[in-house]
């Protein structure tokens, strides 16, 4: 949900998880995924709060620099964590 945070459903919404990605690998993705400008691109991210503040906020954060196979692993050992616990 792109904005759980600016509107205030994080308090509603538990646990927060955040799939965060460099900047340069969301510049990357979007471009070639939207064929939006580099400049657009920046530009949306930072219309957006900071990635360093919704990591902080949130409960568990899913690093996404990596390949699809490794963000599916990330996924399933919090699966695993949330379910045990």
């Amino acid at each position: 949900m792109p904005l759980l945070f600016e509107v205030g459903l994080d308090a509603v919404f538990r646990p927060v998880v955040v799939v965060s990605a460099s900047e340069a690998t969301q510049l990357e993705r979007v471009v070639r995924r939207d064929g939006l400008s580099e400049d657009a691109v920046r530009a949306r991210i930072s219309a957006q709060l900071p990635l360093d503040e919704k990591k902080r906020r949130a409960d568990f954060v899913l690093e996404n620099d990596g390949s699809l196979t490794d963000l599916a692993a990330q996924i399933d050992r919090l699966l695993q964590k949330l379910h045990a616990g």
